[in-house]
């Protein structure tokens, strides 16, 4: 369970932002995210500009990005932390795309994670993301 002991009144489930081309994949990993026991609340868009542009306006903990669209997320991956030595955005890669090059390069581009689609479950991704939320916010100034 991702959320053990959050009520209402103490904490409001994170806002997840998911960019993704692939309309199946995206109605999964958005409705797999919604339902309890994760329930987060879920933001998504169909490529990277508008997905960058709804980041831009809500306010997001994280963003779960596919880099594997015709407009390309590694572009969208470097708007959102042009600095990665600074991220201020938690990002979780979620591709069919297993080149541990890609991978590797994505994790030096910011991205806290990269996952697998064909190995990841819901939980595991739920879990990814409350721990790359952690992270950023840590590294955070106070």
């Amino acid at each position: 369970m991702v959320h053990q002991g959050l009520t209402p009144e103490t904490a409001k489930p994170p806002t997840v932002l998911l960019i993704d081309d692939n309309y199946e994949d995206r109605a999964y990993w958005s409705a797999s995210l919604r339902k309890p026991p994760i329930g987060f609340v879920v933001l998504d868009a169909a490529c990277g500009e508008s997905g960058f542009k709804l980041w831009q306006k809500e306010r997001v903990d994280c963003v779960v990005l596919d880099v594997e669209m015709p407009e390309s997320g590694l572009f969208t991956l470097v708007r959102l932390i042009p600095d990665p030595t600074h991220r201020h955005v938690s990002v979780v890669v979620l591709t069919k795309l297993a080149q541990p090059s890609l991978i590797k390069l994505m994790k030096s581009l910011g991205a806290y994670e990269c996952l697998v689609k064909e190995y990841c479950s819901p939980e595991r991704l739920a879990n990814t993301i409350q721990q790359a939320i952690a992270v950023v916010k840590s590294e955070r100034p106070v």
